[in-house]
């Protein structure tokens, strides 16, 4: 019997399989139903093989799965059919390079094959093979790499190509790339807003064809090419706009994210566009079948199909991968598996959804999914041994190498968020039985299960508990604070407990340190399990309050972020179209304030000043020291890209910005909540970034790195004690997460955090050991004011009901003073006793390697403090280990290290290697 005379008798199994949806998503009866996959698993890989991800998913890829070090970004298949390659995205995850495949045995034949770039994306085989083509950058400069492929696949590099500035400035951030007839390059010129013409055999650009904005992918077509523009059409008189990477884009007044997209149709004779069709939102990569094309819009859920003979769309295809699914799937790659059978990467539900298309004129259906790995990127056909190769960039998660050393006598294996592990899936040709399966798997994974028992509407007349059981059912709870804190993993702070899952070696902030979140641990629940979704900043704090990443900065976090860093903020292409938790209050009239959280700047007419100054200002306004303030109250204004921030954010307080001590941040906001408590009009939710625990370093001027966390910790812990001596601690809880946990190392995960909640409200003196994110702190907030979850992530996710109790504990908090000296600068000479403090060996050469490390903190502190102060610019694992040494000694190696290294080696460590985050200027 054929495939088609096959899949004609299954179609009613089809059916039947997809109508299962019905039961996979629940009954809407009874919330306590609904099932829980997750229970006290670890992430990471479990005994059956499934992996555990730190956003709320468990992963069983379909088919054989080649992992490797390193997040794929895109793919190639030789034309001869014998090999592919996969390119990574960035150096510093744990691969260098191109990845070179057997198709025939299905097993790597290289691995991390370098190019000498730190950022890759696109790759394409020349016509007859002989020849592969790999777009990238290496520092501030965009390249084409030109590579000979001998006979049995393997690539030797031939050539690379320096691409001139963007037009803007800086790095013009080379994407996609395909190969013309006649043999040039065609590549998406990403921050010019351009398509590039090149000769392979020089390197010239031999022309650049002006297209709308952020050109991502590249599709040819005889004499035409298309290019899909992710950041919209060119801006209208009137639109709303917000700069990305030197681009005024068009967004969506609401929410700040872009709202258009388009793709340029372009005369390969005449080098001129002829037509930009609009299409759906942040549109990305294209596959044709016959004279349709297909083009995959990531912030739409939808794919455009455009006729190819008028360049018209002539239908848009609505990606739902279950019945009246919220927005959220991110459909990013696309292939035709025969005359009729379309398949859509689904990037945020590690799925690739299959569908019947039976033409333009009559609505797809689709027949089911299949799982993959950790956010599917792109895919290839493997013709020859009919399989689908599929590109997952986060893999399996940070599962590569541990970072072992031997600390007080223990042997302790550390583990970092960027310790990537990629894959490749290799799918044969799905039979309707292995669709029905996937579905089911997919659903599995995703936690759809009983969807609509987790989002059933309120039920009338419910009695007030702690943690309604629906959206819209009453709380005790009325008021939220929420407050975004930096970078720390569980161990580095409460590894030292005595209680939980920790491991004290690599404790770095201790109890003598931290008293305060060791209290409210002690306290409060403590959650032994907690993850933050992100890796860095750019990622996280989109996590944090959006419960989603986009795939835009998903992966500009998986290409080290060339293009834009929105550390919190700054690029509006990074914003998901459902928007922010403020932005769904105000959509439901609850009331709401933000103080620094997602704020890009802190100006004013004064000169700035240095932390000291900052710190006699908070002297001042706390009553401890008497005179002028160096910079009045509200002449420094925080600064916002996302309009909605504007009417609700608190201007006198902060950004991210190291010279500004947390105690600062903290009279700022105990000013205007005392205001709140007098006038009986607290909002309902309330927003809050306290950022020291970043510290910066060993920088001269600022605070040792323990002074800094010390700094945070009292901060926190007098916001608590302020609310709970308050009027409004009866009906308050307060959530208290990370954006990520990337400084440092954890034994269990790098993504692993100290996350709190604290109200009268929940249970006291527990260890809860559940898994739990910040997807679910961020459902948790969403029922507890009423909310409904703004994207099929949030939506999947269960609030955290378990740690709450409706017998509350209205004992107040009392705040624990800090146990060490907040104004311990580097540089003094008692800033070098707390420093060396746990170094034995204080002989010179402690000496020398602890003045290189301030050396070089001191180099880095404009990237920390001050106009130009911006999370994560400096490089991570060089942070990381200037803070190791500040708090374990000069005389300790760094986990991974054999022996205490200075800076210049340091940068030498693949970790080290990741350009600035959009270092453009």
């Amino acid at each position: 019997m054929t495939g088609e005379r096959q899949l004609l008798k299954n179609k009613k199994k089809f059916i039947t399989g997809i109508a299962l949806s019905t039961v996979l998503l629940g009954s809407a009866s009874v919330y306590a139903t609904v099932q829980d996959p997750f229970g006290k698993k670890l992430v990471g890989r479990q005994p059956s093989g499934k992996v555990v991800t730190p956003v709320n998913q468990l992963v069983t890829p379909a088919g054989k799965q080649i992992e490797f070090g390193g997040n794929p970004i895109s793919l190639a298949v030789h034309p001869n059919g014998k090999t592919a390659v996969s390119l990574n995205g960035r150096t510093d995850y744990g691969g260098n390079g191109l990845n070179v495949i057997n198709l025939e045995t299905g097993k790597l034949m290289a691995t991390s094959f370098k190019l000498k770039l730190s950022h890759m994306w696109g790759v394409a085989y020349s016509q007859d093979g002989k020849e592969l083509y790999a777009t990238g950058s290496t520092g501030k400069t965009g390249k084409v790499v030109v590579m000979s492929v001998a006979q049995d696949g393997t690539p030797s590099v031939k050539a690379t190509y320096d691409l001139p500035e963007a037009a803007a400035g800086g790095n013009i951030n080379p994407l996609d790339i395909r190969v013309a007839q006649n043999g040039q390059l065609l590549v998406a010129l990403n921050r010019d807003n351009s398509l590039g013409l090149i000769d392979p055999k020089t390197g010239e650009i031999t022309s650049k064809i002006a297209v709308e904005n952020a050109p991502t992918g590249v599709w040819i077509d005889g004499d035409k090419a298309y290019v899909t523009n992710q950041g919209g059409r060119k801006p209208k008189p009137g639109d709303a706009t917000v700069d990305s990477s030197g681009t005024q884009v068009v967004i969506n007044k609401k929410t700040g994210a872009t709202s258009t997209g388009t793709v340029s149709v372009i005369d390969l004779n005449t080098k001129k566009v002829i037509k930009n069709i609009k299409v759906g939102v942040q549109p990305e990569r294209m596959t044709q079948s016959g004279q349709y094309l297909f083009v995959t819009n990531t912030n739409s859920d939808s794919v455009s199909v455009i006729n190819t003979k008028t360049n018209k769309v002539v239908q848009t295809i609505d990606v739902k991968p279950y019945p009246k699914s919220k927005k959220g799937a991110a459909p990013n790659s696309i292939k035709m598996l025969d005359d009729h059978r379309l398949l859509v990467t689904l990037g945020r539900a590690n799925a690739v959804a299959v569908y019947d298309w039976q033409g333009p004129k009559k609505k797809p259906e689709l027949l089911g999914l299949l799982p993959t790995a950790w956010f599917p990127v792109d895919m290839a056909m493997d013709s020859k041994n009919k399989r689908l190769i599929v590109a997952n960039a986060d893999g399996v998660g940070s599962l590569g190498p541990a970072r072992t050393s031997t600390i007080q006598g223990i042997t302790v294996s550390g583990h970092s968020s960027y310790a990537q592990v990629g894959s490749i899936s290799l799918m044969p040709i799905p039979s309707p039985g292995d669709i029905i399966k996937g579905t089911k798997k997919v659903y599995e994974n995703n936690n759809w299960y009983g969807l609509k028992d987790l989002n059933a509407k309120g039920r009338p007349n419910k009695k007030p508990v702690a943690m309604p059981e629906r959206v819209g059912e009453p709380s005790t709870i009325k008021h939220v604070f929420y407050i975004i804190k930096e970078n720390r993993t569980y161990d580095q702070v409460l590894g030292d407990l005595g209680k939980g899952n920790g491991e004290p070696a690599i404790t770095q902030f201790g109890e003598e340190v931290t008293p305060n979140f060791h209290k409210l641990a002690n306290t409060f629940p403590l959650l032994d399990n907690f993850y933050v979704s992100g890796i860095q900043s750019a990622s996280g704090h989109q996590w944090v309050m959006q419960g989603t990443n986009t795939d835009y900065e998903d992966k500009e976090t998986d290409t080290a972020n060339v293009r834009s860093y929105p550390g919190g903020a700054g690029d509006p292409m990074a914003y998901a179209p459902t928007g922010h938790l403020w932005d769904q209050a105000r959509k439901y009239n609850v009331s709401v304030e933000n103080f620094g959280e997602d704020t890009t700047g802190f100006v004013g007419p004064e000169e700035f000043g240095t932390w000291t100054d900052w710190y006699n200002d908070y002297l001042k306004l706390s009553g401890k020291q008497e005179g002028d303030l160096h910079v009045p109250v509200g002449h420094y204004k925080a600064t916002y890209d996302i309009p909605s921030l504007g009417p609700i954010t608190h201007k006198p307080y902060p950004t991210f910005d190291m010279n500004i001590p947390d105690q600062y941040r903290f009279e700022i906001f105990k000013k205007k909540f005392e205001k709140h408590v007098k006038n009986n009009d607290l909002p309902a939710l309330n927003t809050l970034w306290v950022t020291n625990d970043h510290t910066a370093g060993t920088a001269t001027g600022n605070p040792t790195p323990q002074a800094m966390v010390a700094d945070n910790d009292l901060a926190v812990g007098k916001i608590v004690d302020l609310i709970s001596h308050s009027p409004y601690w009866k009906d308050s809880v307060i959530f208290v997460t990370e954006d990520d946990a990337q400084n440092g190392l954890d034994h269990v995960d790098g993504h692993r955090e100290p996350a709190y909640v604290i109200s009268p409200w929940v249970k006291k003196e527990i260890t809860n050991s559940r898994y739990w994110t910040v997807i679910n702190m961020v459902r948790s907030i969403e029922q507890i004011l009423g909310l409904p979850a703004m994207n099929q992530n949030d939506a999947a996710a269960q609030p955290m009901s378990e740690i709450f109790t409706n017998k509350p504990d209205f004992t107040p908090y009392k705040a624990e003073g800090s146990r060490i000296p907040l104004d311990t600068l580097n540089g003094q000479p008692k800033a070098n006793t707390a420093a060396l403090a746990n170094t034995e060996d204080t002989t010179s050469t402690s000496k020398i390697l602890a003045q290189k490390w301030t050396e070089w903190s001191n180099k880095n502190k404009k990237f920390l403090s001050g106009k130009t102060a911006s999370p994560d610019e400096v490089n991570a694992n060089m942070l990381n280990h200037a803070v190791w040494y500040a708090t374990k000694g000069f005389d300790t190696p760094f986990p991974g290290d054999k022996a205490p290294l200075a800076p210049d080696v340091v940068a030498q460590q693949p970790e080290s290697k990741a350009p600035s985050p959009a270092d453009n200027d």
